[in-house]
């Protein structure tokens, strides 16, 4: 296997009016007591959105073709039961001591509403009472006993990109490092022979094993590693899963979450989006200049004011948008839907690994694998980086969480037909494997950043 992480970016050809012109075309075309778009004031700031979808767009709710599909799929009750052992993470992780307790991840098991806690050393009062308070909320928790911390294991990773770039991995090229999964304990290196003469490789390429500050390592060849270079006629204040690209260089991306920094809103990206004029295709509305990195997440805070809704559907459609409601907290096997502007709308996709740490020209950060499991179908394509990766609040309400943001894949990617439908299909490469960062993880190491909340 070849693992790829590519730039996804995003085209943007969806029309959107502003807030103002939706009100009026609703006013005209629905009657009051049929809208159930929830027209709230931002979490942050107390400001309505002025910009928003066309007035044919379905605010608010679950029609579109893609979503339809994938609760079909999957079921009613898998979507609830997901998102009430989300709701059961985020009180975990606002337990006070959490975030040096021996917590190490989560598997869900989601047709029994059941997860597994990833644990390691001792049984603790905190952990006895994330299992009573799991029963109390009809939850069965388990634990699985890991032989190392999560401290442990990223220390080990942060080593392991340290000794590469000080050329201890001699004749091999690291593309990413997995840790987190259900089933490892310890660390799967990933990556490609370079030029060198197999007798020149380092000695744990040669052997294929090793252990660093402890923790063994399991070194996996022929792995590589890319990012993931929306709507394309949005306006400010910006979905999520617009198309941008720039006028001066053709480098395309896609808009991420709405945050607040300080009561201010902006839009995000990823980070290796690094261009100062993205626009919208019609070249009408831009998505302004950088302003802040994210140090943690891989994130890129734009100028331009972000908003409380999240696109979903096809690629070429401004029908459909969701509001966002908080963060979704992930556990192994959970589904999350991906949707860049470059792609559209992805479901299905399944959290095969919490912790996946790669570099994407800027150094190295954790990001969260997931997998593409319809066949035929794909998580993303090259344009959609930056884009969101969203979880269904419900099956009906509308609503979705925030889980994170596209930023690559692993393989060695598709390119054409394979990719199915997209705006820009090129020799853009496309992947059923798609790694994405954790959004609170990029919100919480901005100072003074929440997300914007409908």
């Amino acid at each position: 296997m070849s693992v790829q992480i590519d730039p996804i970016k995003e085209p943007k050809t969806r029309g959107r009016r502003r807030r103002r012109q939706l009100a009026m075309a609703l006013a005209t075309l629905l009657p009051l007591a049929a809208l159930t778009m929830q027209i709230g004031p931002t979490a942050a700031s107390g400001a309505v959105p002025t910009g928003g979808p066309t007035a044919s767009g379905q605010p608010g709710t679950a029609s579109d073709a893609v979503t339809q599909a994938f609760i079909h799929n999957v079921g009613a009750q898998t979507i609830d039961n997901q998102d009430a052992l989300s709701v059961f993470r985020t009180w975990m992780i606002g337990q006070p001591g959490f975030a040096n307790s021996g917590y190490v991840g989560s598997i869900d098991d989601l047709a029994h509403k059941a997860t597994t806690i990833m644990w390691y050393g001792p049984r603790t009062p905190l952990l006895s009472a994330i299992i009573k308070e799991g029963e109390r909320r009809g939850m069965a928790v388990a634990v699985q006993q890991r032989q190392y911390s999560l401290q442990q294991i990223e220390a080990a990773t942060d080593a392991i990109w340290q000794q590469a770039a000080a050329g201890a991995w001699a004749g091999f090229k690291i593309s990413a490092i997995a840790a987190v999964g259900a089933t490892e304990d310890g660390i799967t290196v990933n990556g490609t022979y370079t030029t060198a003469a197999p007798a020149q490789r380092a000695p744990q390429v040669q052997s294929m094993v090793t252990a660093v500050m402890g923790v063994p390592v399991h070194v996996v060849p022929g792995v590589s590693a890319d990012t993931s270079l929306g709507r394309d006629n949005d306006s400010a204040p910006f979905n999520a899963g617009g198309y941008m690209i720039s006028p001066s260089t053709g480098h395309t991306c896609s808009s991420g979450f709405g945050i607040s920094i300080n009561g201010t809103s902006h839009t995000t990206t990823a980070r290796h989006c690094t261009e100062n004029n993205y626009q919208n295709r019609a070249a009408s509305n831009k998505y302004g200049t950088g302003v802040i990195n994210s140090t943690g997440g891989g994130g890129r805070v734009l100028s331009a004011t972000g908003s409380t809704w999240a696109f979903d559907g096809p690629y070429n459609s401004n029908n459909f948008w969701k509001t966002v409601i908080g963060y979704q907290d992930l556990a192994v096997n959970n589904y999350v839907c991906t949707g860049g502007g470059n792609s559209g709308e992805h479901c299905n996709i399944k959290v095969t690994n919490l912790m996946v740490s790669f570099n994407d020209g800027f150094g190295s950060f954790s990001t969260i694998e997931g997998v593409q499991q319809s066949s035929g179908a794909i998580a993303n394509i090259q344009g959609d980086s930056g884009g969101p990766v969203i979880s269904l609040a419900s099956t009906s309400s509308g609503q979705v969480r925030a889980a994170g943001m596209i930023q690559g894949f692993l393989g060695s990617g598709m390119t054409g037909s394979a990719c199915g439908p997209v705006y820009d299909a090129g020799s853009n490469k496309c992947s059923t494997n798609v790694l994405f960062s954790s959004m609170r993880t990029i919100v919480n190491s901005i100072s003074g950043a929440s997300l914007l909340t409908g």
